[in-house]
């Protein structure tokens, strides 16, 4: 009896630290696609900004990464009206488009875009698309420097 009760406990715990594992890596991979999610928006809108500003890529990049400039992000915030980003799913189920549109003060706009598997979303994003039942989602895109 105590055999099994030992066995039971063995196999409990597996499943336990399996399941434990997998929790942590599921929530480890959807931080990191986040994170590549942001750093593309980044480096395409640091780009744009940097001609608009008159300031190296380098220097608006790193400010957008969060090591701000107060003088840059000050000058961001003087051109800049709002960003939000879409995900619109494309007619290949498994095929979503990820986009940036910024609008300025000034009534201009810049817009990049990219494409993504469906499985590569974060689970948040995904689950967004079930909830909804729509083929595009969007949401607020933030600087660091604004906390949200």
């Amino acid at each position: 009896m105590d055999n099994i009760k030992i066995a039971l406990l063995s196999i409990s715990g597996i499943i336990g630290l399996g399941s434990g594992a997998f929790y942590f890596l599921s929530k480890q991979n959807e931080t990191e696609t986040r994170a590549n999610i942001d750093r593309w928006f980044e480096e395409r809108l640091a780009i744009s900004l940097a001609e608009k500003l008159g300031e190296s890529t380098e220097e608006v990049l790193v400010t957008l990464q969060g090591a701000s400039n107060p003088i840059i992000a000050d000058k961001i915030r003087e051109i800049m009206d709002s960003a939000k980003l879409i995900f619109t799913r494309e007619k290949s189920i498994d095929d979503v488009e990820i986009r940036l549109n910024v609008d300025y003060v000034n009534g201009k706009s810049f817009s990049v875009a990219t494409n993504w598997n469906w499985d590569e979303l974060p689970g948040t994003i995904r689950s967004e698309f079930i909830k909804s039942d729509s083929k595009t989602v969007s949401f607020p895109w933030y600087f660091p420097w604004d906390n949200q």
